[in-house]
């Protein structure tokens, strides 16, 4: 579990921002560590519009231009570090009145952090996260936000939904520049990797791979896999299409929690098609097909689903739908022009659905943890 979480469980709201480099993990926690955005002069001068009234009015202003965690280290002036873990991670806090122009900030320690509830202040935290990655390493940053009370929170929302683009910016334009200081890793191309399931229809001619980062542990996005089907939650996708109109289950269901090789997955509502499960190795993956006829001819699928941990809190979700059908011709018509655009526009719909619910669950897992592992 992120760090992070200790420190605010319950945000309202919460971005996540991920980049792979070629450097070993001591060398990107040194240069992501010490990142300078006020080394980045358009950066600077978003901050320095802070101090414009004060500058016309005479009054002296800060006159550091850091903006990194060295900075806060430094002054201790609103922003606080809440907990280091040298080498891996660190979490940065603040509780203040961020919408006003000069800052009212609340004086907190890192053990008052979590259950300051005083009304009239917002509350925002972010990280830094570096871990290993194949040859190189991940480096996450993690922004969240929350307010002691519903006045502030209007308050603080309307403010970010401001400044959120600019923010957004500065997060997104510190990463490129890791990434050119550190050196972008080739991520290996999924389409061009063999899978489990592959070997099951070895003269396959047509195949579909999607894939998706999901910031949630291996374990959680597992047990909504588990949840497939009809006769369970679900599949994720456009409901209207393949699940009789009615919303696929967006919660965990405890009884849903494994699923063994040969079970039958409904396909449709009707329970008059189904889905074998081939093959399944837990929290790696989780191969399903069929054999059945389409055009009146045989047509035998595989579809699987493949998850690779991305450090240690998030997951790399890969999917593969391959098709054998006959004649040659059938089998193209199926497989070049029919399939492809159908199965696109459902996969698509059903990983971006799968991400949503996995994120939000693992961003509150520390109050549903318990829940989630007797189910």
């Amino acid at each position: 579990m992120r760090l992070i979480q200790k420190y605010l469980p319950r945000p309202r709201q919460a971005e996540i921002y991920r980049i792979f480099v070629n450097a070993d993990p001591d060398k990107a926690w040194e240069t992501a560590r010490h990142f300078d955005m006020g080394k980045v002069p358009w950066v600077r001068v978003l901050f320095d519009i802070r101090t414009w009234p004060d500058r016309l009015k005479g009054k002296p202003v800060e006159t550091d231009k850091r903006l990194g965690v060295d900075q806060i280290t430094d002054q201790g002036k609103g922003f606080i570090i809440l907990e280091e873990i040298p080498g891996k991670e660190v979490v940065v806090g603040s509780v203040g009145k961020f919408w006003r122009m000069n800052i009212p900030f609340a004086e907190v320690t890192p053990g008052q952090f979590e259950e300051f509830d005083t009304p009239g202040f917002g509350k925002l935290s972010w990280s830094i996260s570096v871990e290993p990655y194949r040859e190189g390493s991940t480096i996450s940053i993690e922004l969240r936000t929350t307010a002691t009370d519903e006045e502030s929170w209007k308050k603080l929302n309307k403010y970010y939904h401001i400044i959120g683009p600019a923010s957004r910016l500065i997060r997104s334009s510190m990463m490129h520049h890791l990434e050119a200081l550190l050196g972008k890793s080739k991520r290996f191309d999924d389409e061009d990797k063999i899978l489990p399931g592959d070997e099951r229809l070895l003269q396959c001619k047509y195949q579909a791979t999607h894939s998706v980062d999901i910031e949630a542990p291996v374990s959680l996005v597992w047990r909504y896999l588990m949840q497939l089907g009809c006769d369970r939650a679900g599949w994720y996708s456009i409901d209207r299409l393949d699940n009789g109109g009615k919303d696929s289950i967006d919660h965990l269901v405890k009884g849903w929690g494994t699923r063994n090789a040969g079970d039958k997955l409904w396909a449709t509502p009707k329970g008059d098609s189904f889905f074998e499960v081939y093959e399944i190795t837990e929290k790696q993956h989780f191969v399903l097909g069929s054999e059945t006829k389409r055009m009146n001819e045989p047509f035998k699928s595989t579809w699987a689903f493949i998850l690779e941990p991305i450090g240690d809190d998030a997951t790399h979700l890969v999917t593969r739908a391959r098709m054998q059908s006959e004649p040659a011709i059938k089998e193209w018509l199926l497989g070049a022009v029919l399939m492809p655009p159908v199965h696109a526009l459902m996969q698509k719909a059903q990983l971006k659905h799968l991400k949503k619910i996995c994120e939000r669950e693992a961003k509150m897992r520390q109050l549903r943890t318990k829940e989630y592992e007797r189910t």
